[in-house]
Parts: C-alpha cells; structure tokens; sequence
C-alpha cells in the first residue's frame, strides 16, 4: 500500500476547507469575497503543481464535464476581444465585468477539476458528502434560529449567511439530496440512519421556514427524482436478494417521505404557514394590472424584456456578466428597479452567451446525468448511493433555476460542482474488492 503524499491530504483538505467557508461572507457575492475564494482556489492549485512536482507525474482527471466549462470560458474571451462596432468595440456590453466573469469561470474551472482529480475513493467521496451534508445542516439551523430570535451571526442575512431566502433554499436543495441518497442506499449502519433522517429532517424545515416557492416545488421534485429514478435502482440492484431486504428499501423511502412532508406541515404549522401562503399568493397579485407599476414588476417582466433581448442579440449574447449593462435598454419599469439577474439561469445562459452559450449548458446537463446514471450501474452500494443522491441534488438545482439564479451565487455554484463531481467519478478499473454488495 502506497503511502499518500502530504501535499496530496492538504489539497484535498482544502477542498473541503472551500465546502466550509465559501457560504460564511454571505454566500461570496460580493466583490472582495468572490475575489478571495478564487486565491483559495489558485492556492490549491499552486498545491497540485507542487504535488506533480514532487512526484514526477501528473495526476489529473479529465471530467468530460469540463469540455463544456472550457468552450463557455472561449465564449468569455471572444465577447471580450476587440470584434465589436460601433459605439462598443467589444461584443460585451461591459468587457470588464466579462473579464471578472471569466476569471470566476477559470476558478470554477480549477475547482471541479480538483475535485474530479482528489476526491478519487470511496473514503474521500463519503467523507466529503459527510461534510456538505453538516455545513447544509448548520446553515439551516442558523437560519431556522434566525426566524424565531432574529439575527445572530450575520446582520444583513435573511437566513444563515445568505441576503435572499431563495439562495439559502438552494443551497439546502443541494444538501438534502446527498442526504436521501444515503438514507435509502442501504449504505449505513442503523445508528447513521438516525443521523441522515435528522439531517434531511432540519434542512427540509430551513426550506419550508424559508417560504421560498421555488425552495420548495425544488424539494418535492426532488423528492419525486428520487422515488422514480434511485428507488428503482436500488431495487433493481437487488433481485437476487429476498424479499426482505426489497422490503427495508421500501421501508427507508417511506421514511423519507414521512420526513419531507413532516418537515413541510410541521414547519408551516409552527410560523401559521403564512409567509409560504403569501408568497404562492404573489403569483397571481404581481400579474394584476391595477397595480401600481413599481409594484407590478416581477419575473414575468424581466422574462419578457430579457426575451427581447435574446431576439436582438441571439449567437453570442449579450457578453458574460454584462446583463444588468444591456437590460437597461430593455426596461419596462423605466429603471423603477434595479435588475442584475434574469431569476432564471436557462433565460441567462442565454443572454449572456447565445445561442452557443446554451447548447454548451445543455451539454454540460446531458453529460451530467447520462454520465451519472452510467456510474450508478454499479453493484458498489456506497459509490450508487453517493452518486445518485449527488444526481438528486443537482436536479433540484436544476428545477430551482426556472425561477432563480442560484447558480450565479458562488457558494451555490461551488456546491452544485462539487455534486456535480461526486455524481460523476472516474471509471476505473474493476478489481476483486469493487462493485461488491455487502450488508
């Protein structure tokens, strides 16, 4: 057995470091925090290149998933580069925040490559599952506790570290999955059973106290991905097995149910379910027309503008960072607010990048989940259950992003790559200790 190189443990201990402290500085949106965690990354980066140094090769695992990555990194260069006309001699309606969104890209570039390439076991992969599923667990009790005793850590949060309640909900999205996942794979001794249900259990309240609608129609299809995509997998896997053992998978996903909708019901008892209630509300109130107009402005508007601008600008958008630069053209408000993000991260792609921009995200989505559902074929029970709730995760994320733009938030885009990482290992190999069933 080969021993495991000191630089190579604090790497990946760095990882899991990022994992932690990227949601602190509520969330790293701001200038000076987004700007920090791309040193960090560089830092470890800086590691894996002594790594190789030291040991003569290397060690790199080339996700398909960054081929996408990589071709929305060249769209950056090109809006940036001097091929405009007229009044912009850039394609981007702003260069230099295309060059800031590029750089971020290039970071999150860094760090799913990382990822790929050190968290390359099962140890590695469960531990740090482990460790999403704790940092989930402790940002929904702050914001759990922030609902009932007002602020603690964070003044400007709205729940835990993060200013908008749809944000905390994602990044709990992302959480819960990993945690179902566990709970049904049959991967775990009983006591850790307790464990994962409590965990699923608390960040399934923080997203019903959230009163976030996206948050939770997210959770529920979540919860559906997993009865009709993991649950038959696992079965599947099994029917070698007598009827019993069926029948504690069957056992385990009813008890996830029973949690989620305890979790719902019970939280919306505990705050009168008002503030969900009026948010589903809102639906229909923000599209009257007897409203005043700074009270009409909603999604739908934005949408509709931001349909426009696709229109006018369809190949390559309007420059990667540069929407809130082009919208104002586009205003229907008459700049009563102020609009940064489409709230929906499909109708942004698009906008941002084109047409080109969002072929090469539904290529980074289809090789997600085919590449997923392709490493949970596995009779390795740890790795399937790993997997697909890494899989569940990012598709809440991905139900979520109709509506919002958790993915523009780097603690949650950090997240859903690093999901997006352990949902998708190398193939390796099979040796005389893989892909074994055992009780």
């Amino acid at each position: 057995m080969t021993r495991t190189p000191l630089l190579d443990k604090l790497t990946f201990g760095g990882l899991l470091a990022l994992l932690v402290l990227a949601p602190l500085p509520y969330g790293a949106v701001e200038t000076w925090s987004i700007a920090l965690w791309e040193i960090l990354v560089f830092g470890l980066l800086v590691l894996w290149g002594l790594l190789t140094l030291q040991t003569g090769q290397l060690r790199i695992e080339l996700n398909p998933l960054m081929w996408p990555m990589l071709g929305l990194l060249l769209v950056a260069i090109i809006q940036i580069l001097p091929l405009g006309t007229g009044d912009r001699p850039t394609l981007s309606f702003e260069a230099f925040s295309t060059t800031q969104f590029a750089l971020k890209l290039f970071a999150s570039l860094c760090f799913f490559l990382l990822c790929a390439s050190f968290i390359h076991n099962d140890d590695r992969r469960e531990l740090t599952a482990n460790v999403i599923i704790a940092v989930c667990v402790v940002i929904a009790l702050v914001g759990i506790g922030q609902s009932y005793i007002g602020k603690m850590l964070w003044q400007r949060g709205t729940f835990g570290p993060f200013v908008n309640r749809n944000h905390f909900a994602g990044f709990l999205e992302l959480g819960v999955g990993l945690a179902g996942g566990l709970l049904i794979g049959r991967t775990v001794k009983q006591i850790w059973l307790a464990v994962y249900a409590s965990a699923a259990l608390v960040m399934c309240a923080g997203i019903a106290l959230s009163a976030s609608r996206g948050g939770v129609l997210a959770l529920a299809a979540e919860v559906v991905f997993l009865a009709l995509v993991a649950i038959p997998t696992f079965i599947s896997k099994n029917r070698s097995h007598n009827e019993r053992r069926r029948a504690a998978v069957l056992l385990r996903v009813a008890g996830a149910f029973v949690l989620g909708a305890a979790a719902i019901v019970g939280s919306m008892f505990l705050v009168g379910s008002e503030g969900l209630v009026q948010n589903f509300a809102q639906v229909q109130t923000e599209t009257q027309s007897e409203q005043q107009a700074s009270e009409r402005f909603s999604r739908r508007n934005i949408w509709r503008a931001t349909s426009e601008l696709i229109r006018e600008h369809p190949l390559l958008g309007v420059g990667l960072g540069a929407f809130q630069f082009a919208y104002t053209r586009y205003d229907q408000s008459s700049g009563a607010q102020r609009v940064e993000q489409t709230h929906n991260d499909y109708l942004q792609i698009l906008a941002d990048a084109g047409i080109v921009g969002g072929v090469l995200a539904l290529t980074f989505i289809l090789l997600l989940f085919g590449r997923g559902f392709a490493a949970a074929q596995t009779h390795d029970r740890r790795k399937r259950a790993i997997v697909l709730g890494a899989l569940t995760g990012c598709f809440a994320i991905a139900v979520h992003s109709f509506v919002e733009f958790n993915l523009q938030i780097t603690a949650n885009a950090q997240l859903f790559l690093a999901l997006a990482a352990l949902a998708t290992p190398a193939r390796r190999k099979r040796n005389s200790s893989e892909d074994h069933d055992e009780e």
